[in-house]
C-alpha cells in the first residue's frame, strides 16, 4: 500500500513538473506525429507533451510532414487536451492570445487590409491591426500587397484605442537569420549557385542568392571587355554561377558568372601575329593605346608603336572610338595580352602598295617617279 502511494505521488510529481514546464505562452521544439484534415498532431521535444495545432495555419503554405520538428508555442489545456500553435490564426486569435503573443512574440497571421497614413491595416481574425511602412520588410515596400497574408509580431496593444500595432518585418528579419545559419553551413566558396539577377549596374550584377544580395562584378560576369551589361543580361534572369568569397560579418557576398560561358582564349583565336587588322581606339594611357579587336580581344598599342613623336600626346592625334589599322606584333595566351603596332601596320601597308606597284608596271622599263620616291621612303625605314 505505501509503495503504491509513493508511485502515485511521483506521478503526481512527474505530472506537475510535465504542467509547469508549458505555461501558457512558452516556446518548444515538437515533432508532427500525424497530419489530419482539422488538426496537426504533436509531441514535444524533452517533455514530451502530446498536444494539437489546428490546420488553418497552413491554410496557404505545405503543412509540415511526421517527423518533421517545428517550432511552437503552448496556448491552453481543455479538457485534458494541450493547444499549441505556430502562428496564431483565425478563431485562435482572442483577446487572451493576442496578449500573449505580444508578451512572448508568439507569429501571428493577418491579411493586409487598405492602406492608411503610415501604413496598412491588418485583418487578424475579428480583430484590425495596423503595420506602418517601417515595419514591412523592404522587399515588399514596392509591391502591391493588399490582400495578401503574411506573419507578424505583435509589438503593442492599445486596448483603449482598440489598436494593435504589428511588425513584419521583425518575422523577416528573424527568418533571414535562420536561413543565414542554415547557408553559413551549407555554402562554401567554390561551390555553385543559381541566383535571380535584382539590378545592373556599370560595376557589376547585384543577385539574390537564396535571399541575400551578391555582387557579380563586372569582370566576373562576362569575358567581353568594357561591355554594357544592360545590353548583355536582364533584371529576373537566372544565372548560374560560382561563389568567389563569402563574408557573413559584413553581409558581402561575390560570384563569377564565367564558369558557365565560353572563354575566347581557350578557342582557336580569330588572328595570327603579322596581321594587319582594323580596331578601334578603347582608351588613351600615358604608356600607349589599348585597343578593341573584336568583342572578345583587344591589344595595347605602346608608345613607341603609335608612330606618333616623342613628347607628343597620344590625345592629340588619337581618340577614343576612332577607328585605326594595327599590325599584329605578338600574341600570349598565357597572359592574355597582344601587342600591337600601329607604325608597323603603315610600314606594311606601304610595302605591300609599293611591291603590288611594282607587280602592275613591271613592263615598263623606267620607274614613275612616285615609285622612285616611294622606295626610297622604305630603304629609308630598314
Amino acid at each position: 500500500m505505501k509503495g503504491s502511494s509513493s508511485e502515485f505521488d511521483r506521478l503526481l510529481e512527474e505530472s506537475f513538473k510535465k504542467r509547469k514546464s508549458i505555461e501558457p505562452g512558452s516556446r518548444h521544439q515538437a515533432k508532427v506525429t500525424s497530419v489530419k484534415n482539422d488538426y496537426v498532431f504533436v509531441r514535444t521535444l524533452g517533455s514530451q507533451v502530446l498536444g494539437n495545432i489546428s490546420s488553418d495555419e497552413w491554410k496557404d503554405e505545405i503543412p509540415p510532414k511526421p517527423g518533421e520538428v517545428i517550432t511552437v508555442y503552448f496556448l491552453k489545456e481543455d479538457a485534458g487536451d494541450f493547444y499549441f500553435t505556430a502562428s496564431l490564426v483565425g478563431d485562435t486569435i482572442t483577446p487572451d492570445t493576442l496578449e500573449l503573443a505580444n508578451q512572448f512574440e508568439i507569429p501571428i497571421i493577418g491579411q493586409i487590409g487598405v492602406e492608411t497614413n503610415g501604413g496598412f491595416e491588418v485583418k487578424l481574425g475579428g480583430v484590425l491591426g495596423f503595420v506602418p511602412f517601417s515595419q514591412l520588410d523592404s522587399n515588399l515596400r514596392s509591391k502591391d500587397i493588399t490582400g495578401k497574408r503574411f506573419k507578424f509580431i505583435v509589438s503593442e496593444i492599445h486596448s483603449k484605442q482598440n489598436k494593435v500595432v504589428l511588425s513584419q518585418k521583425k518575422i523577416a528579419d528573424r527568418e533571414k537569420e535562420t536561413k543565414k545559419q542554415l547557408l553559413r553551413d551549407e555554402l562554401k566558396e567554390g561551390m555553385f549557385v543559381t541566383c535571380q539577377i535584382k539590378s545592373i549596374h556599370k560595376f557589376g550584377l547585384i543577385v539574390d542568392m537564396d535571399g541575400f544580395d551578391a555582387l557579380v562584378p563586372a569582370s566576373e560576369a562576362t569575358y567581353k571587355k568594357n561591355v554594357d551589361l544592360e545590353k548583355e543580361f536582364k533584371v529576373g534572369e537566372s544565372l548560374r554561377a560560382k561563389i568567389l568569397s563569402l563574408n557573413w560579418e559584413e553581409g558581402k557576398f561575390s560570384l563569377s558568372a564565367k564558369d558557365f560561358l565560353s572563354d575566347p582564349w581557350s578557342e582557336k583565336i580569330p588572328f595570327k601575329e603579322s596581321d594587319i587588322l582594323t580596331g578601334i581606339v578603347e582608351s588613351i594611357k600615358p604608356f600607349g593605346l589599348f585597343v578593341k579587336l573584336n568583342d572578345h580581344f583587344h591589344g595595347l598599342v605602346p608608345n613607341k608603336e603609335s608612330g606618333v613623336p616623342q613628347r607628343t600626346p597620344l590625345n592629340t592625334v588619337y581618340s577614343p572610338g576612332q577607328k585605326i589599322e594595327v599590325f599584329v606584333l605578338e600574341i600570349n595566351p598565357e597572359k592574355r595580352q597582344i601587342a600591337l603596332s600601329i607604325s608597323k601596320a603603315t610600314e606594311t601597308k606601304d610595302r605591300m602598295e609599293y611591291q603590288e606597284y611594282l607587280k602592275s608596271d613591271s613592263e615598263t622599263p623606267v620607274v614613275s617617279s612616285f615609285g622612285l620616291a616611294l622606295k626610297k621612303s622604305l630603304e629609308k625605314k630598314k
